[in-house]
């Protein structure tokens, strides 16, 4: 783990006081931001920084806004063109195996990845370099063995995965551990997937209520 300065800390903290967001912090100072999260969650922002804060605080509100009506409509669209299989299938996937608050979607079946990652690929325009492979293994496990089926399952280069080692007296029962997909600065896939899952949730329930 990466220990900070006394001084890069008591920055975070007066910048804080100052109005920065999270966001803000983790650019300005290269800290990661669990890390910002920590020391300046409650740190409250200093009487004269108050109207900068507020102001800040009502554009990102504005943005997150305009990104869900932007995901909706997306949504629809592709709901109503030629790859609404593949994006009904990205949605029950999602909705199943993938985290509420960012983009990862973590599995240890090989298919149901490869299956995540062809949909995102082909339905949106994602950038190949902002897909964050980490695969997770177990003691026993033979690292060269998974990080190979891994890197053909996915079809990204072995160099580009993170290997975590869950070293802790328990085995997986599966072969090649497991792959967790990130999507960096996914937030605009992440709500176009919630907003997929939404309305694909209340066709179900439209349907089901007329039976």
């Amino acid at each position: 783990m990466k220990v900070h300065s006394v001084e890069k800390i008591q920055q975070l903290k007066r910048l804080r006081g100052e109005g920065y967001s999270i966001k803000e912090l983790v650019a300005e100072l290269d800290v990661p931001q669990a890390t910002v999260w920590h020391h300046v969650h409650k740190i409250k922002i200093l009487p004269d920084y108050q109207n900068i804060w507020k102001a800040k605080r009502g554009g990102s509100a504005k943005r997150a806004q305009r990104n869900r009506e932007r995901a909706k409509e997306l949504a629809h669209q592709l709901l109503g063109g030629p790859n609404r299989d593949l994006v009904i299938a990205l949605a029950m996937l999602y909705w199943a195996e993938g985290r509420k608050n960012r983009c990862d979607f973590i599995n240890t079946d090989g298919e149901m990845i490869k299956s995540y990652l062809g949909i995102i690929r082909k339905t949106t325009n994602i950038l190949e370099d902002s897909i964050k492979p980490t695969l997770r293994i177990f003691s026993g496990m033979d690292e060269g063995e998974c990080l190979e089926y891994w890197s053909q399952i996915t079809k990204i280069p072995k160099q580009n995965f993170r290997i975590r080692l869950n070293d802790g007296g328990t085995r997986s029962r599966t072969r090649h551990g497991m792959c967790r997909i990130e999507i960096k600065k996914g937030g605009i896939i992440l709500k176009l997937i919630q907003a997929l899952i939404e309305e694909i949730r209340q066709e179900i329930i439209d349907k089901v209520s007329v039976l």
